[in-house]
């Protein structure tokens, strides 16, 4: 403090002396102080706050991001309302039909002769007979809506797990591109400033210069395009899982997983025996043919037991019976005619979606064969042989035995096999996880139960 205390009478006597100068002076210094203030305790708070945001930032696997998902996704808690109220509307179907009372009450009087004069009250139960004839297409056919409304349900859960893991694929292969295009970057910046040495040395031509920029142009174009294109990704990933994912989100790359799948034919019989979608399709046909079989019941009579009773100062009367409703002018002609075309359009979508599902993983199965082949091949034979023939072309470059042109040709060459391993290592997890939405993977039904909990 004694060392930086100013001196106030040197300062009042330079202030007398210099005037105008001086206080202009020490206007300079105190900005230029405060400035260099507000800079400190600007950098410290924005420290902090990266380190806070740091902090609260959380990594998530794949696994995690599906829970999240079907927890929740407003489409995937949308399809589980829609559920709920069918199974409401099973419940109804169910239901036995409430008896009708009736209570009446009055006075009796003479209008012509002596007759006795008093209260009189009636009352009558009426109990509609549920026939099991009508009962029991109702109660299937809501039953089989129940079942195609879960299976509506299990499907579209399953479509939300293939989503999402096929957006974190997504963004796992823009990551791996992008570091990729780091590298190439580095190397081609290594490049270029050694050719611009050399060219200022006299030791090479401008046209091999020129050369070496330009790779190192396209070099940084393709690294500025992989960070787009990740940000993308974790849109994408951020979409399908629901905004319950903060922006700020960080996930946890694990190896990816090639799975040996079982035979097409064996995949075809678990797509009939458990796919979401073909037992929706089966529901619907039992729906639809319950009720045919209700609106042609219908036509049949509908019974009720009804008792009644009637007082008057007189006489007490009791009355039991069954009240019968005969269709005598409406034989429901149009109802019957209109689920016998329900019906048949529910067995021909069956047959339709059948035929489309198996396409599909037909066709998918050729594209795991062709992708598995792919990556095979680019990771066993094509790198390798790029890799060797970029150090050989490297080492002959500085041997001086080859130019900066064949260089340039054999790490090209190598950028490009390494991508397409990349792509097609990617590729190969896609069309698996299609593979396993059309065949309904026992794992994702298990996922589905434990995100239901």
């Amino acid at each position: 403090m004694r060392l930086t205390a100013p001196n106030w009478g040197v300062v009042a006597l330079a202030f007398l002396q210099k005037g105008e100068q001086f206080r202009f002076h020490l206007y300079k210094v105190i900005r230029m102080k405060f400035l260099q203030c507000l800079a400190f305790f600007w950098v410290c708070f924005s420290l902090a706050v990266n380190s806070a945001s740091a902090q609260n930032q959380k990594s998530y696997n794949v696994n995690e991001l599906i829970l999240l998902a079907l927890e929740s996704s407003p489409q995937v808690l949308a399809a589980r309302d829609q559920s709920k109220a069918v199974r409401g509307q099973l419940s109804t179907a169910r239901a036995i039909p409430n008896p009708e009372f009736e209570v009446a009450t009055g006075q009796q009087r003479s209008a012509t002769g002596p007759l006795t004069v008093g209260n009189v009250s009636s009352w009558s139960v009426t109990q509609p007979l549920d026939m099991p004839y009508n009962r029991y297409p109702r109660v299937n056919a809501a039953e089989a809506n129940y079942r195609s409304a879960e299976a509506t349900r299990v499907a579209f859960e399953i479509e939300t797990i293939s989503k999402v893991q096929q957006r974190f694929y997504e963004l796992m292969r823009r990551e791996a591109e992008a570091k990729a295009a780091e590298e190439d970057l580095s190397l081609t910046k290594q490049i270029r400033d050694r050719m611009q040495v050399r060219y200022d040395v006299g030791e090479t031509a401008r046209f091999e210069l020129i050369r070496a920029q330009t790779e190192f142009l396209n070099a940084q174009i393709a690294a500025e395009s992989s960070k787009l294109k990740i940000e993308q990704a974790r849109n994408g990933l951020r979409q399908v899982v629901g905004y319950a994912l903060p922006e700020n989100f960080s996930v946890v790359y694990e190896q990816l997983k090639v799975e040996v799948l079982p035979p097409l034919n064996n995949l075809l019989a678990e797509l009939q025996a458990q796919s979401p979608e073909l037992q929706k399709a089966k529901a619907d046909v039992e729906a639809s043919e319950s009720k045919l079989s209700f609106e042609k019941n219908a036509r049949l009579p509908k019974l009720a037991f009804k008792a009644s009773q009637y007082n008057d100062p007189n006489f007490t009367d009791r009355l039991y019976g069954l009240q019968i409703s005969i269709p005598i002018w409406d034989f429901k002609i149009g109802q019957v005619a209109e689920a016998e075309a329900n019906a048949s359009k529910a067995k021909n979508q069956l047959n339709a979606q059948s035929q489309n599902l198996e396409q599909q993983l037909s066709t998918a199965y050729k594209l795991y064969q062709m992708a598995s082949y792919q990556v095979k091949v680019l990771d066993q034979e094509v790198v390798q042989l790029a890799a060797s023939a970029q150090r050989i072309a490297e080492v002959s470059y500085r041997y001086g035995e080859r130019g900066m042109l064949e260089y340039l040709d054999a790490q090209r060459t190598f950028r490009a096999a390494r991508n397409d391993l990349i792509r097609a290592r990617f590729d190969l997890a896609s069309v698996i996880t299609e593979i396993q939405r059309l065949r309904a993977s026992p794992e994702w039904l298990a996922k589905i139960e434990s995100g239901k909990q």
